[in-house]
């Protein structure tokens, strides 16, 4: 009977591996230095993710906090533009290869959205437009509204959006961006979320697009008075670093 015992809390005293991870994950900002995060809780993370993909159950989880590791460690730990999009492109691969598995998982596709954007971003809008980039990040921005229109405080409309103004109007290439269309979604996004830092930063970014300074001023001054969320507290501190940078160089 005792041996029984000493084996039934020898296995139930077996550690979550997968919640492990999870606590490494939502400790990613920890010991950090202004927007420079501490690498080693991230780094266990991706470990131990990697290794949870290959669990049938835990695949469509895993999938997400690994591309999500992946996309924190190069915003937040990588300082050299190499090692950025050597982690950008390794996210790319895998996200297309989960969304394939799990093509109504909102969550893996935010994550592939954000890692096809931040690689994009470090190439330039001409040079993403020309490899067809800008066309995979429409389309999945279009699935993600569909798929949840609500998700991370409509991250779809806010993708579809930033396409919209950042992505140059090139006659008889590229002729659907319209500034127009971009605050139109924003504006819906901010009906629902409008205490959401990255919804009022980007709303501003579209005002200040089409030139009106005085009302984008007013939104990137929201965004420094909103305080950081717990559980993205260098991504949110990372826009109101922006704003306070927009606001900085004003004229």
């Amino acid at each position: 009977m005792k041996l029984l015992f000493i084996f039934f809390s020898f296995f139930h005293s077996v550690p979550d591996n997968f919640q492990t991870g999870i606590d490494y994950f939502n400790a990613r900002s920890e010991n950090a230095k202004g927007l420079l995060a501490n690498s080693v809780n991230i780094n266990k993370a991706i470990q131990i993710f990697e290794t949870e993909l290959l669990n049938l159950e835990k695949k469509e989880k895993a999938g997400y906090y690994y591309l999500a590791s992946l996309n924190f460690k190069g915003q937040f730990v990588y300082t050299k533009d190499a090692d950025k999009k050597d982690v950008y492109k390794k996210a790319v691969d895998k996200g297309n290869a989960l969304i394939k598995l799990f093509p109504k998982s909102a969550f893996i596709r935010f994550e592939l959205i954000t890692s096809i954007g931040l690689l994009a971003e470090m190439n330039g809008a001409l040079k993403s437009a020309e490899s067809g980039v800008i066309n995979q990040m429409l389309f999945h921005s279009n699935m993600l509204i569909k798929t949840d229109s609500m998700y991370r405080c409509c991250a779809g409309w806010k993708v579809l959006s930033i396409l919209h103004y950042k992505t140059p109007y090139i006659p008889l290439v590229l002729t659907w961006p319209s500034n127009k269309t971009a605050k139109e979604l924003l504006i819906k996004a901010l009906k629902y979320y409008p205490a959401d830092i990255s919804n009022n930063y980007y709303y501003a970014e579209a005002l200040l697009e089409t030139g009106d300074k005085v009302n984008a001023k007013i939104y990137f001054t929201l965004v420094t008075k909103f305080s950081a969320r717990k559980e993205f507290y260098l991504e949110d501190e990372n826009q109101k670093e922006k704003a306070k940078k927009q606001l900085a160089d004003w004229d």
